[in-house]
């Protein structure tokens, strides 16, 4: 944390390594640096360090290290930081609590609504829901079914994804719109790829494109609202697709028609280890094990695979990663009897 009455050592070391003043102006991107690097609790002297290594003069820097030290602005970011030392920790405890206990994700066969309102939606619990679906026409979701019932409207499709790391938050520039059965002969060939996928990212043309499987979808009764066959998006790729580390700002449930999926997933507790960058993104991106972290600083991660007829409920704020273990066709919905705003009172425009 930031303490305004440690500055520089006097036996600064800097000196010894002959490093001679320079006049120059730092700009305002170097003064945000600074700014943020004593906002975290680095020491001035680290800083300092870290800049002349950067190739700036000795003066200059020290000027503004001192400078961002005593502004007002600065100063009365302190109690704001002890408000986030606060939630952190106590994020930290919930975290702590957690990985005491099994490091999986329950499988729950038929379970009724009242039971999924207590154990799960209510408390943040993720669950892979069984035996709620055997009913719907959908399950008989097949390629050649597809092209039978939809003929060959226009769709949107996310295309040319290997070749951008951040697909995902460049989702729009991804947009293509191909004749639905050219996309069905693609996926008949079995690609391993993840360089073109039907999301809920193209949802907008796609719901009208393909309204007569909305005809396929059956019911959830005390879990979904009587809306719910104009609700829900559809999703559909080949084996190897990839949806990169992200929270969403509802629950979810995710319902699983054909093929398997691998879900990794990581509590909102531990949100402060997900580098979260942009909006509801994470830096990590498409690595599922989050490889470059040390052990000790990565977050616990619950992994489960679900099939046809698997339904994964996926509780706001949960950070999760999506692979295609085959080619996979489902539905997720947002349209629970409860109540599921919760983008209302976020106040920041940073991060969410």
């Amino acid at each position: 944390m930031l303490d305004a009455r440690k500055g520089f050592r006097a036996d600064d070391p800097l000196r010894a390594l002959g490093i001679r003043d320079a006049p120059a102006v730092l700009d305002d991107s170097r003064r945000e640096e600074i700014a943020a690097r004593l906002l975290a609790g680095e020491a001035p002297d680290a800083i300092l360090a870290a800049l002349l290594k950067a190739g700036l003069p000795l003066a200059a820097v020290r000027a503004e290290i001192e400078a961002a030290r005593n502004h007002p602005y600065l100063k009365a970011a302190a109690p704001l930081q002890a408000r986030l030392a606060k939630r952190d920790w106590l994020l930290e405890s919930r975290a702590k609590l957690e990985r005491m206990g099994a490091a999986r994700i329950p499988l729950r066969d038929r379970l009724s609504p009242e039971e999924f309102l207590a154990d799960h939606y209510t408390t943040l619990t993720p669950v892979v829901l069984t035996g709620l679906t055997d009913h719907w026409p959908g399950r008989r979701w097949t390629l050649d079914y597809l092209a039978d019932v939809v003929g060959d409207p226009e769709i949107e499709v996310q295309t040319d994804r290997e070749a951008d790391p951040d697909f995902e938050l460049n989702s729009i520039a991804h947009k293509r719109r191909m004749r639905w059965r050219e996309v069905l002969a693609k996926l008949a060939d079995d690609p391993d790829t993840n360089d073109f996928y039907v999301t809920a990212n193209n949802s907008g043309l796609n719901r009208r494109a393909l309204d007569r499987l909305w005809r396929d979808v059956g019911d959830l009764p005390g879990y979904l609202g009587p809306s719910h066959l104009g609700d829900g998006f559809f999703w559909m790729g080949p084996k190897g697709t990839v949806t990169p580390w992200h929270h969403d700002l509802t629950q979810n449930l995710l319902v699983n028609m054909a093929g398997r999926k691998r879900v990794a997933m990581v509590s909102p507790a531990e949100t402060h280890r997900m580098r979260n960058h942009r909006h509801c993104f994470s830096r990590f991106g498409a690595d599922a094990a989050l490889s470059e972290v040390a052990e000790a600083e990565r977050p616990r991660i619950l992994t489960v695979e679900i099939g046809p007829g698997d339904i994964l409920f996926i509780p706001v704020g949960w950070w999760h990663h999506v692979t295609g273990l085959s080619l996979t066709i489902g539905m997720s919905f947002t349209n629970f009897v409860w109540d599921n705003g919760f983008t209302g009172f976020y106040a920041g425009e940073g991060p969410l």
